[in-house]
């Protein structure tokens, strides 16, 4: 196993609730851990993401959490949602960033458009 940078670490904001759901953020990809007795791990490299949203209500902006949506080319999880993120712009930010990077560092850049 190499050694991973963790760039960030969290739970969904659940409002006072437990979650057993735990989110990571590494410099090659997103890990999610879910369970309580049985655990379920998915991870997404992040040279696979295509593209990231946000979506936040009123509130969400009042109490600045949010639900971040990753679009990869990952087979198992081509769309995953990162649900009640804290400071999810800033964490929406980081992960943009770090999966152009992670693109850049594995030649995966993506062809969008061809000329004849």
């Amino acid at each position: 196993m190499v050694n991973e940078n963790v760039l960030w670490e969290g739970k969904p904001f659940n409002y006072g609730f437990p979650s057993f759901t735990r989110y990571q953020i590494t410099e090659r990809r997103i890990i999610v851990e879910k369970g309580i007795l049985t655990k379920k791990r998915e991870e997404i490299q992040l040279y696979r993401i295509r593209d990231i949203s946000l979506k936040r209500n009123l509130l969400e902006r009042i109490l600045k959490i949010g639900d971040i949506t990753v679009l990869s080319t990952d087979t198992t999880s081509p769309n995953y949602t990162l649900r009640n993120i804290r400071n999810s712009v800033d964490i929406s930010d980081l992960l943009s960033q770090s999966a152009e990077a992670a693109r850049i560092k594995n030649r995966a850049q993506e062809l969008t458009e061809v000329q004849a």
